[in-house]
């Protein structure tokens, strides 16, 4: 008897942990969340410096597209998307971002 009420309390306390838990529902903000802080940086955009980080940290992982290959707002779009990925800090992009829409395609 002891064993079949302390199976009936193992499989009880189971099926409890393996529930799905509920978590609240916020139907309305007291305050609105805090927005995340950009720091801004006074750095003088160098064309030299942005031609080298960009053949050297993009030319790492695939063949370098052409400057003049895509428009400015293209540019934007693309290094918007692989900044990140390559690792660069905002000065690094800043500097890439002004050598790569100084030759881009008008």
């Amino acid at each position: 008897m002891k064993k079949i009420f302390y199976s009936i309390i193992t499989l009880g306390i189971l099926a409890m942990a393996c529930n799905k838990k509920v978590l609240p529902v916020i139907t309305e903000r007291k305050t609105d969340p805090p927005s995340p802080q950009k720091t801004i940086l006074n750095i003088t955009p160098d064309l030299a410096r942005g031609k080298m980080i960009f053949t050297n940290r993009c030319g790492r992982c695939h063949d370098l597209p052409k400057p003049e290959q895509y428009t400015s707002e293209r540019w934007k779009g693309i290094l918007s998307y692989m900044n990140p990925r390559a690792g660069l800090n905002e000065e690094q992009g800043v500097h890439i971002t002004a050598y790569l829409q100084a030759n881009a395609a008008k």
